[in-house]
């Protein structure tokens, strides 16, 4: 709380040895000592009163909810490692798709069955491998004559209007 060290100790202490005088000293700590406790005890119950206030009125889980919504650290270690990354947002995905399932059954079906694997309807045949087409000739004829058109740009400065 108060940034004092012990050079600034000794002083205030040869201080207050002058000032008070050598006799009155001890009794004058002893004084001091029972203030300081008197006001630590004041601010310690003052303290358990706003807790229990706070607690009274949910302030806590609330206090829980934004301190996990701060927590960074965790953030930070796993951009670190990708792969606990991974992991842990297939957890948290995994986790969070199965919030909203009850356990109950739907439509009659149990949920502890596993879908049947695909089969092919009845009388369904598999069809004929068809060979592939030989490959079309994309260079141009000799004989062909193949033209290019000149393409205009406008250029920069004058206006076609």
């Amino acid at each position: 709380m108060f940034d004092i060290g012990m050079w600034e100790l000794l002083v205030v202490g040869i201080v207050a040895l002058i000032v008070v005088g050598p006799q009155d000293l001890p009794k004058m700590f002893r004084t001091l000592g029972q203030i300081t406790g008197r006001l630590r005890g004041m601010a310690r119950e003052f303290q358990t009163t706003m807790n229990a206030a706070a607690n009274e009125t949910g302030l806590s889980d609330i206090q829980k909810d934004l301190r996990k919504a701060t927590d960074f650290s965790k953030d930070l270690r796993n951009m670190s490692n990708p792969v606990s990354a991974a992991k842990s947002a297939l957890k948290d995905a995994a986790t969070s798709g199965l919030d909203g399932i009850d356990g109950g059954e739907e439509d009659g079906a149990s949920a502890e069955q596993t879908p049947e694997p695909w089969k092919p309807a009845k009388g369904a045949t598999r069809p004929k491998t068809v060979a592939p087409a030989p490959a079309a000739d994309t260079t141009p004829a000799a004989d062909s004559e193949s033209t290019l058109e000149p393409v205009q740009t406008p250029r920069s400065g004058t206006s076609d209007t």
